[in-house]
């Protein structure tokens, strides 16, 4: 690939577009420097970098949790329904890992984006889950951004 001297400029000059409203001070680059001082104080950051470039992961909301049995594969499958903030949004469910086996084993709904590029619609999102191996001696615990619920879990 051949770089176009515009296309190097236009590159360097989104990276430091991108470094200057990182710093202390965002766009203001004056009051990130030590003793020097414009009078008036940082002015609102009209940009705000909430994510990496390398994406960034959290916990998120949920609506539903269902606990359903499998006859045929004798397993019992975690349902976890909601919306999430991104369309481009992955949504995955995350084990704590423990030395013995809890009573409830804690699962985390996570949302991760890839990048700092995010379609904010919210959107829909179902994920599923066997309790083979993450189910407690009485059940699972599914925590997202703001609750968290205890279900009771048949043994088997």
């Amino acid at each position: 690939m051949t770089l176009i001297p515009g296309r190097i400029l236009t590159i360097a000059l989104f990276a430091a577009a991108i470094l200057a409203l990182a710093l202390p001070g965002g766009a203001n680059a004056q009051t990130a420097l030590p003793g020097v001082s414009s009078g008036i104080g940082p002015g609102p950051r009209l940009v705000k970098p909430a994510f990496g470039v390398a994406g960034e992961c959290q916990p998120i909301d949920f609506d539903n949790v269902e606990i359903q049995y499998y006859r045929g594969r004798g397993i019992y499958q975690l349902k976890v329904s909601g919306f999430k903030k991104f369309s481009n949004m992955e949504v995955s469910l995350s084990h704590q890992s423990y030395s013995r086996r809890p009573a409830y084993w804690t699962t985390v709904v996570v949302g991760c984006w890839k990048n700092f590029l995010v379609l904010p619609v919210p959107t829909p999102y179902y994920v599923t889950m066997p309790l083979t191996d993450f189910v407690g001696t009485r059940g699972v615990e599914i925590v997202g951004a703001t609750r968290t619920v205890r279900r009771n879990v048949p043994q088997s």
